[in-house]
């Protein structure tokens, strides 16, 4: 939001005929409520438009009939000569194009193909933080040289500072960019509101600046980012040194109007001249660091190295193969069976995406399963993945299992996603199968990261009449009170604390509150990952007697699954 106005006004150039709709509805996810959508066909539109209404930031399709890049600055200046954050959709990734919107004037660049995933939010949060920004400055009537809110340098200032050093530095000596990023802020805005979010980036901003030197520069990158510029380092490992106190100065709990703020941090590290001769390439291979911390967790620091470019390179060739997968029919599901110990009953199977990559074999989960998440495709597979443990489910009920239920994992994108509980019950009469029979498995983390409207798609799901488990239960950071908010029907004990049962106190002690606490609120509790007969036989005694492992069954093919289920064997094992 800016900080005129309670409202943010975002304009959406793009051709009806194209993604408009569906862009629209991004839009709207990403800001749900303080948000006004305008909306143009044609850039001659939008520019009498922009004139009128003043918008805090513009997205443009390079598909609209009359997309010229000379243009892009008199859209950013339409109203009044007061530059307007101005981010061009792509439809390639070329280069050459990018870096020639970004010299006409845009401010970012998205790619067409990339609006499913996390890169729209990333760029229109920075767009509208420069507006805010711009505006406050005004008003103001500061220099742009200085951050309205925290008093640091501005982007502009720390680049032309990275240049400086670049060309003044001496031989034997390394200059090192660290940005970093604060995770998951946008809480902190959404949930307490931008006043809280500025003084807790100001206190920010006082505590890193205890963590370089006076030579040093730190500055306001945007939104919730922040940049060192480390001169003249003798040694290449005083930029990890200088990470490393980063995240211990933001690991204490940050205090404002009695309430403790916790904040963690992804540092991303490059390193001149090994890492980039230029200003630019540092600062690509920074960000690029930085958001390999994002995607594995965050509150840790990365220093980019050639290998990580391989790495991001492998993933997108991945990224590749897996658009196409589907239509090659190389996506499978396999299940694992669940069991109720006291009778040895098989009360359901979870279904487990598996991928038959053609020339390399069998793909574990855990390296494309992130892939579907980040580039979107996750929709379509896991509605596919839906689907058809659904139709699986009614065959073995309509062959005599009728007991059985089946279990699905949904995605964050997937629960997100405003039309879920529609897909769920249009997918539930086009197979047939009871919605009792049907679990759909959520984490804690995806539930907390918005209470409310996970609390409203819950209830939709289970008036329907499906099941919900949360998984890896214990991992999270739901308290009883919110816990109770949410219908739940199965809580899942996580794994990590099973696998040392047998041996440490705190897993036997954790795993006996869980169990506690679903009797208490009547609900029913899972161990997933059991493998020995050491850890079953504690699980019964605390009162667990639901159980998924490997000491029972691995997950199989469906056909496998009817062998072990109708013969007691166990006909295939599958990681």
């Amino acid at each position: 939001m800016t900080a005129s106005s309670s409202v943010t006004k975002v304009l959406l150039v793009e051709p009806v005929s194209r993604d408009r709709e569906g862009l629209a509805r991004r839009v709207g996810e990403i800001f749900p409520s303080g948000v006004r959508l305008l909306e143009a066909a044609s850039l001659a539109e939008a520019l009498a438009l922009a004139n009128d209404e003043s918008p805090d930031c513009i997205l443009i399709g390079e598909t609209v009939s009359d997309f010229d890049l000379s243009r892009v600055s008199s859209l950013a200046r339409a109203n009044g000569g007061s530059a307007v954050p101005v981010v061009v959709i792509a439809e390639s990734d070329s280069d050459d194009q990018v870096a020639k919107a970004l010299e006409a004037g845009a401010y970012d660049v998205l790619l067409r193909s990339r609006l499913a995933g996390p890169e729209p939010y990333r760029a229109m949060r920075n767009a509208l933080e420069a507006s805010r920004m711009r505006r406050a400055l005004e008003s103001a009537g500061h220099a742009s040289e200085e951050d309205a809110v925290t008093g640091l340098p501005s982007r502009r200032v720390f680049l032309e500072k990275v240049a400086d050093a670049l060309s003044s530095g001496g031989e034997g000596t390394s200059v090192g960019v660290l940005l970093i990023g604060i995770d998951g802020f946008q809480g902190i805005n959404s949930g307490f509101g931008y006043d809280v979010g500025d003084e807790l980036l100001r206190i920010v901003a006082g505590r890193l600046r205890h963590c370089v030197r006076n030579a040093d520069t730190l500055a306001r990158w945007g939104g919730d980012e922040f940049a060192v510029l480390l001169e003249s380092m003798s040694r290449p490992e005083d930029a990890p040194f200088v990470a490393q106190r980063i995240l211990y100065a933001l690991s204490r709990p940050f205090m404002r109007e009695g309430k403790d703020f916790y904040l963690t941090a992804s540092v991303g590290i490059a390193l001149h001249p090994a890492d980039g001769a230029d200003v630019a390439s540092l600062i690509q291979h920074a960000d690029a660091a930085m958001y390999r911390v994002k995607r594995l967790g965050g509150n840790n620091y990365y220093a980019y190295s050639a290998q990580m470019n391989v790495h991001l390179s492998d993933r997108l060739a991945m990224a590749n193969r897996l658009r196409g997968a589907s239509k090659r029919g190389e996506f499978v599901l396999h299940y694992q069976p669940q069991l109720d110990v006291r009778d040895g009953k098989v009360v359901g199977l979870e279904a487990l995406l598996r991928w038959n990559d053609s020339g390399r074999g069998c793909r574990p989960p855990a390296e494309f399963i992130p892939v579907l998440e980040e580039t979107g495709l996750i929709l379509p597979v896991g509605e596919w993945v839906l689907r058809k443990a659904c139709t699986q489910a009614r065959a073995w009920q309509f062959a005599g299992l009728s007991h059985l239920r089946v279990s699905v994992n949904l995605s964050p994108k997937q629960f997100r996603e405003r039309e879920l509980p529609k897909k769920v019950e249009s997918i539930l009469k086009e197979t047939g199968l009871d919605p009792g029979s049907l679990e759909l498995e959520l984490t804690e983390s995806v539930l907390m990261d918005d209470e409310k409207y996970s609390v409203a798609v819950l209830d939709q799901l289970k008036e329907l009449g499906a099941l919900i488990a949360l998984d890896d239960f214990g991992t999270g950071y739901s308290s009883l009170g919110v816990l109770k908010q949410f219908p739940v029907d199965t809580l899942k004990i996580d794994r990590t604390f099973i696998r040392d049962l047998g041996e440490d106190e705190e897993d036997r002690a954790i795993c006996s509150a869980i169990v506690n606490l679903g009797q208490a609120l009547k609900l029913q509790v899972m161990a997933e990952g059991v493998e020995t007969e050491t850890q079953m036989g504690i699980l019964r005694e605390q009162g667990c007697h639901l159980i998924q492992g490997f000491l029972f069954a691995r997950p199989m093919p469906p056909d496998d699954v009817w062998t072990w289920l109708t013969t007691g064997r166990e006909a295939a094992h599958s990681p």
